[in-house]
């Protein structure tokens, strides 16, 4: 007999709650979803920051843009923790779905289309805003260049250590 705190199957065949058993043991289609579900949460957040370091680097606010790349920094090691806990399930992929109600292979399939969309987006912008920090980069080595060659002018044809002694003196006071 299910009672309500077991999941939402019961057990059914081979199901038992959200876990379904196999060969390999049992797959915690609970777990799963909750992995997927902060998995796209942290991808959201990645794509937001994205966005605004693509407006930072457009902006050339380069403080405001090393904040944010701790922030993002912190959010993509939270990724890869999500990603560690999804390795189990990504061993035997194709088990897990094969395991899975319709409705969860769907749901499954949908939300890893989103993460794939929501990853080339952030790609993307990751490249550009990389070739844009470059020419940045190339522009300013440039006119450091530039800078160089007016001190090397200046030094050339300024006044060199010895100064001129003075031609007319006032010698009468």
């Amino acid at each position: 007999m299910t009672t309500p705190g077991q999941g939402n199957e019961g057990r059914v065949g081979g199901q038992i709650g959200g876990q379904i058993e196999g060969k390999d043991g049992l797959v915690d289609y609970g777990r799963l979803r909750t992995l997927l579900d902060e998995q796209e949460a942290l991808f959201v957040r990645l794509d937001a920051l994205s966005k605004e370091q693509s407006r930072l680097v457009r902006d050339e606010a380069t403080d405001d843009l090393l904040r944010l790349l701790g922030e993002r920094q912190g959010v993509v090691a939270s990724l890869e923790r999500a990603s560690a806990g999804l390795e189990p399930f990504r061993d035997r992929w194709e088990r897990v779905l094969a395991g899975a109600r319709a409705e969860q292979r769907d749901r499954f399939a949908a939300q890893l289309e989103r993460l794939s969309e929501i990853a080339a987006a952030i790609a993307a912008r990751d490249d550009a805003d990389r070739r844009a920090i470059e020419e940045r980069r190339d522009r300013l080595a440039g006119e450091l260049s530039g800078v160089g060659n007016v001190r090397g002018a200046v030094a050339a044809y300024g006044q060199s250590g010895v100064r001129p002694a003075a031609r007319f003196q006032d010698r009468e006071g």
